[in-house]
C-alpha cells in the first residue's frame, strides 16, 4: 500500500515545514553530537504537496556515515503526519570535481573540433569554423588552440608571440582579424613539446583557464587527434557545448571516428555532426573524381553530415574572404546547436550530488516509482546517471534498455559535475 493511501487527507500541510524541522531535530549530527538543525548538516526543508525535501551537508562524513545520517533524516521525516515522501539531496564535493573548470565568465558556447586521425584537415575546419561564425558582425568569436602537439593555428593565422599578460595576471589572447586566439604554441615559440600525461593535460587546461578571453559569443576549441590523455581530460573538465567530428570519407577514418564518437558520448558531451573533409576533387576538364572509397558516413556514425568539404585549396585559404563551404558549416553549427539546446530541468527535479550511492538508488526508484504514467522524471546527478537509468527500468516492471523501455529518454552533461537525466514514464 502506497503511503499516500494511509496520509488522512485532514492532516493540515500549511505547517509542515515547521513540523518536519522540529522532528529532525532528533537526529545527531554524528561529528558535533548537537543536533542536525543546529550543527548546519541539515542546510534546508522545503515542502510542496506532501513532498518533503531535505538539503544536507555531508561533506566529510564517510559514505556509511552519511548513509545512515541519510537514512535517519528520511526516517523522521516520513514519521511526520502529512509527509507522503521524502528525499535527500546532499552538497558533497565529487572526487573530480575539483579539476573541473569553470567556464570563461564571459563565454556563452564552447564547441570543440575533434578527430580521430591526424592529417584529416581538423585545424584548417576548426579555423575555417571560427571565422566563419566571427563573420557575423554581431558575434564574437574566439578560439583556442589545444592540440599540444601540434599547435598549427598561429601559423593558418599568421601569429606570432609573444604572448603579453593582463593587470590581473592573465593571458592576453592575440588579435587575428575579427578573431581572438590563443595557442599553446605561441607560449612555447615552435619549441616542441616534450610532456606527457598530467603536465600535458594540465598545461591546456590551465592555459584555457587562465586567458582573458573577455566576452564571446562563442569559443572554439581545437583538440588534439585521437582519445588520448588530453582529449578525455578535455571532455570531462571543459565546459563543451557541443563537438564537431572531422574525418575524411575512408572507411579507415569512419571507424575510427565512430570510436572518438562514442567517447563523447560516453561523456556526455553532445555531437553536434561531422565534417567530411577530402570528399572529392573537380579536374580541370570539369569531371568530379572520388579520394577515397565511398561510404555512408552519415548512416555509419548515426550523426548528420554538417558539410562535405573538397580536396581544394581555397578550403585552406585564410585571406580576408572567408569560403563559402565554412559559411555553410557555420550555418550548420548553430542549427544543429539550437537542436541540441540546454535540457531544461525543473526546480523539483530529484537532485542525488553528493549522497551516498545506496542512497540515490533508493530513493531514485522511489521518486520514480511515484511518478505517474506519462509524466517526466527529471534527476540530477554529479557523473553519468545512465546505469542508475537501467535499474528505472525494472523498477516499473519493464524490460530492456531505457531508450526501449521508456516513451522519452535522455541524459545530458551541463557542466562536469552536473548531468541530468529526463525519462517519460
Amino acid at each position: 500500500m502506497a503511503k499516500h493511501d494511509i496520509v488522512p487527507d485532514d492532516v493540515p500541510t500549511d505547517d509542515l515545514a515547521v513540523r518536519v524541522r522540529d522532528g529532525l531535530r532528533a537526529v545527531a549530527d554524528p561529528d558535533l553530537g548537537s543536533d542536525v538543525l543546529e550543527s548546519g548538516l541539515v542546510t534546508d526543508v522545503s515542502v510542496d504537496e506532501r513532498v518533503v525535501r531535505i538539503g544536507a551537508d555531508l561533506t566529510g562524513l564517510d559514505d556509511p556515515t552519511a548513509e545512515d545520517v541519510t537514512e535517519a533524516l528520511r526516517r523522521r521525516a516520513l514519521s511526520t503526519p502529512g509527509v507522503e515522501r521524502a528525499t535527500i539531496e546532499g552538497e558533497t564535493p565529487d572526487a573530480g570535481a575539483a579539476d573541473a573548470i569553470d567556464g570563461p565568465t564571459g563565454v556563452d558556447t564552447v564547441i570543440a573540433v575533434a578527430s580521430a586521425k591526424g592529417g584529416v584537415g581538423k585545424t584548417t575546419v576548426s579555423t575555417q569554423l571560427a571565422r566563419a561564425l566571427a563573420a557575423d558582425p554581431d558575434h564574437d568569436v574566439g578560439i583556442f588552440d589545444a592540440d599540444l602537439y601540434g599547435p598549427n593555428v598561429p601559423e593558418l593565422l599568421d601569429l606570432e608571440g609573444p604572448v603579453s599578460a593582463t593587470e590581473a595576471g592573465d593571458a592576453e589572447p592575440i588579435a587575428a582579424g575579427d578573431l581572438t586566439a590563443m595557442s599553446v604554441g605561441l607560449i612555447a615559440n615552435d619549441e616542441p613539446l616534450a610532456w606527457r600525461g598530467a603536465m600535458a593535460h594540465e598545461a591546456v587546461s590551465e592555459l584555457f583557464e587562465d586567458t582573458a578571453w573577455g566576452d564571446l559569443d562563442t569559443l572554439v576549441v581545437d583538440l588534439p587527434p585521437g582519445t588520448g590523455d588530453i582529449v578525455l581530460t578535455a571532455l570531462q573538465s571543459l565546459p563543451i557545448d557541443g563537438a564537431v567530428l572531422v574525418s575524411t570519407p575512408h572507411p579507415t577514418s569512419v571507424g575510427d571516428t565512430s570510436r572518438s564518437a562514442t567517447l563523447f558520448e560516453e561523456n556526455g558531451v553532445p555531437l553536434l555532426g561531422t565534417v567530411v573533409n577530402m570528399r572529392g576533387f573537380t579536374c580541370e576538364c570539369g569531371r568530379e573524381h572520388d579520394l577515397f572509397p565511398d561510404t555512408d558516413v552519415e548512416a555509419a556514425l548515426d550523426q548528420p553530415v554538417l558539410c562535405d568539404l573538397p580536396f581544394d585549396e581555397r578550403v585552406r585559404d585564410f585571406g580576408d574572404d572567408v569560403p563559402p563551404a565554412a559559411l555553410e558549416l557555420a550555418d550548420a553549427v548553430r542549427e544543429r546547436l539550437a537542436a541540441v539546446g540546454d535540457l531544461s530541468v525543473p526546480d523539483h527535479a530529484l537532485d542525488l550530488r553528493g549522497l551516498p550511492k545506496p542512497i540515490r538508488h533508493e530513493q531514485a526508484t522511489e521518486e520514480f516509482r511515484a511518478t505517474e504514467p506519462g509524466e517526466t522524471f527529471y534527476l540530477l546527478n554529479d557523473h553519468d546517471p545512465s546505469p542508475l537509468a537501467a535499474e528505472l527500468v525494472g523498477a516499473v516492471g519493464r524490460e530492456g534498455p531505457p531508450g526501449a523501455a521508456f516513451e522519452e529518454y535522455e541524459v545530458r552533461r551541463r557542466a562536469p559535475d552536473e548531468w541530468v537525466l529526463a525519462v517519460t514514464r
